[in-house]
C-alpha cells in the first residue's frame, strides 16, 4: 500500500482561463515539472463544482432537499479506504464545509475547532474584512497549513488544498492595494458591493486591475504550495470554476466560458495531460486509475483518454432567480436561461467558439444557427431529463445558513 503514489489536488477560486498569462512562476514551474491543460467546469460556482471534481457527479444528484451532502462514494472517500490519509486545507470557503466528513483532516480557515478557535478565527476574519476588506485566509497560510498536515502523516496521502485569494472582495496584498489606491478600491468595491451593475467604466477597470492583482498574489505564493509535495506525486492544479467581466454581470453564475473555462496543470497523469479540455468529472476517475482503483459505476465521468468529450453545465443563482443549462462541444455552446420560480424560459443562446471565443455574437436566431440550436436542444432535454436536473438545480446553492455555513463567512464572501 505504501508504493502507491500521494495525491493532491490544488484548486483556485475564480481562476479564469486567461489568468495564466499573468502568472510568470507557475508558467515557469510548469516548464520543469507539470503538463499545461484547460478544463471544463460543470457548472459556474463552487456548490456546483466540487461534486464534479471530488465526486465525479453533476451536483444536481450530488445533494439532498436540505442542501446536504448525500450522493455515493467520493474520491476522499474511496482514497481512505485504499489506505489513504485524506486531508483538506481551504481557505474559509463555507460551501466546502459539506465535504468535511469525507476526509480524515479537515481545516477550513479555522472554523468548526472548538470554541476557542472559533471565537479566536471569527475575531481574526473581523479584524482582516475591517482593515483589509478581507475575510479568506490567504495562500501563504494554506500552504503552511497543509504543509505541516502533509509532514505529520507518513503516507500514500490525498490532500486538497483550496484558494481563495481571487475571490471577491478582491484584496491583492497591500502592495497591489496601494499601487491601484485604496480610496479608488474602496469605492470601486463599494459600488461593486451595492449595485455592479451601476458602475462606471473607471470603477470597473479598478474591479478588474484587483482581481488581477489577486492572480499575481497567488502566483507569488505557488511555488510554496507545491514544494512539500514529492516528485512522484499524482498532481492536479485547477480553477474550481472563473469570474465574468465581460458580459455585464460580475461575479460567477452564467456558462459563459470566462466562468466554465478554467486553467488545468497536472503531474504524472499523461491521459489527462493528452487531454486538450478536460471535463472537472472526469478528473477523480483519471486519478484512480493510475492508484489501481476502479471508480464506481454511478460516478458520470470516465478517465481521460485524450479524446475531448461535450460537456453538459447547469448552475442556480439565487440572487438573480435564474437557472442555466448548457452544452458545450468542441465548436458550439448552448445555453439555456430559465426563470427558476416560473419554470419560465428566458433565454436561448449558441455561439461558434471556433470564430467567437469571446462569445459576443449569438446565433441562436440566425439562419445558421436555427438547425444547430434544433440539434443541441435535443440533447440537452435529454440530459435534464435523464438525470432529474430540474428537481436538483437548485439544492446545494442556497446562500442561508442551513447549508452549515455562518451567515457572516457568507455575507464576507458577498453572498448574503
Amino acid at each position: 500500500m505504501s508504493g502507491r503514489p500521494d495525491v493532491v489536488f490544488l484548486t483556485i477560486d475564480c481562476w479564469r482561463y486567461d489568468a495564466v498569462t499573468q502568472m510568470h512562476r507557475l508558467r515557469a514551474m510548469a516548464s520543469e515539472s507539470l503538463d499545461r491543460g484547460e478544463a471544463i467546469c460543470q457548472s459556474a460556482a463552487t456548490p456546483g463544482v466540487f461534486p464534479a471534481i471530488l465526486g465525479s457527479t453533476y451536483y444536481s444528484s450530488a445533494y439532498d432537499e436540505s442542501g446536504a451532502l448525500d450522493h455515493g462514494p467520493t474520491l476522499p472517500a474511496l482514497l481512505s479506504d485504499a489506505g489513504y490519509e485524506t486531508g483538506a486545507v481551504v481557505a474559509n470557503n463555507p460551501f466546502l464545509e459539506k465535504f468535511r466528513d469525507e476526509f480524515d483532516h479537515f481545516w477550513n480557515g479555522g472554523s468548526g475547532t472548538g470554541e476557542y478557535r472559533r471565537v479566536y478565527h471569527y475575531a481574526r476574519r473581523r479584524l482582516r474584512r475591517t482593515v483589509r476588506r478581507r475575510s479568506s485566509v490567504s495562500a501563504p497560510d494554506v500552504a503552511d497549513h497543509a504543509r505541516e498536515w502533509f509532514r505529520s502523516t507518513s503516507g500514500p496521502r490525498f490532500l486538497l488544498m483550496h484558494l481563495m485569494d481571487p475571490h471577491e472582495p478582491y484584496y491583492p496584498g497591500l502592495k497591489r492595494w496601494l499601487g491601484v489606491g485604496p480610496l479608488r478600491a474602496r469605492r470601486a468595491l463599494a459600488q461593486f458591493s451595492e449595485d455592479r451593475l451601476a458602475m462606471t467604466d473607471t470603477q470597473r477597470a479598478t474591479i478588474e486591475r484587483l482581481y488581477r492583482g489577486c492572480v499575481e498574489f497567488v502566483d507569488a505564493h505557488v511555488r510554496s504550495l507545491l514544494s512539500f509535495v514529492p516528485d512522484d506525486a499524482l498532481v492536479v492544479v485547477v480553477g474550481d470554476h472563473g469570474e465574468e467581466f465581460e458580459h455585464g454581470a460580475y461575479r460567477h453564475a452564467r456558462l459563459y466560458d470566462e466562468c466554465v473555462r478554467v486553467p488545468l496543470f497536472t503531474r504524472n497523469l499523461p491521459e489527462v495531460a493528452a487531454t486538450d479540455r478536460v471535463r472537472q468529472l472526469d478528473l477523480p476517475p483519471s486519478v484512480l486509475r493510475h492508484v489501481d482503483a476502479t471508480p464506481p459505476d454511478e460516478w458520470d465521468g470516465r478517465p481521460c483518454d485524450g479524446t475531448n468529450r461535450d460537456s453538459f453545465m447547469l448552475n442556480h443563482s439565487p440572487h438573480r432567480g435564474e437557472s442555466y443549462l448548457g452544452l458545450r462541444t468542441d465548436r458550439y455552446k448552448l445555453m439555456r436561461t430559465v426563470d427558476h420560480d416560473r419554470s419560465t424560459h428566458l433565454d436561448t443562446e449558441l455561439y461558434d467558439l471556433a470564430t467567437d471565443p469571446r462569445e459576443t455574437r449569438d446565433l441562436a436566431e440566425t439562419e445558421r444557427g436555427a438547425a444547430r440550436v434544433d440539434q443541441l436542444s435535443e440533447r440537452l432535454t435529454a440530459f435534464v431529463d435523464e438525470n432529474d436536473v430540474e428537481a436538483g438545480i437548485d439544492r446545494g446553492t442556497g446562500s442561508h445558513p442551513e447549508s452549515g455555513a455562518p451567515e457572516e463567512r457568507l455575507e464576507a464572501l458577498g453572498y448574503v
